[in-house]
């Protein structure tokens, strides 16, 4: 009777049904986690780009700080920067402030 209900029609169709659902689960299961990885993945890559964009930002402005330090170890560069700055002269000089003529009043 075990051997025949095992050939039962029924039977047969329910075990196709339940390999079927556990299949279906393992395919669903593995789209899952490939959506979750390629999720993530796009995420580190817009991340990298930004990454990328700032080192690139503190490269350029590295540069102009290494050249306005170049330029300010020298008495010739540096003095311009002290007059402008600090408005310090030396004895022998004078500073003339020249100020931008007032704005018309709007009425």
């Amino acid at each position: 009777m075990i051997v025949r209900l095992a050939r039962h029609p029924f039977v047969r169709s329910v075990r196709r049904l339940a390999a079927l659902a556990v299949g279906s689960v393992v395919v669903l299961l593995v789209a899952a986690q490939f959506a979750r990885v390629v999720g993530t993945d796009i995420k580190l890559e817009s991340e990298l780009r930004q990454t990328r964009t700032s080192i690139a930002a503190y490269e350029r402005r590295d540069v102009r700080l290494r050249r306005r330090i170049a330029r300010l170890r020298t008495a010739r560069g540096a003095i311009p920067e002290i007059h402008e700055r600090l408005r310090m002269l030396a004895p022998n000089e004078r500073m003339i402030l020249v100020e931008p003529p007032p704005s018309p009043a709007v009425h």
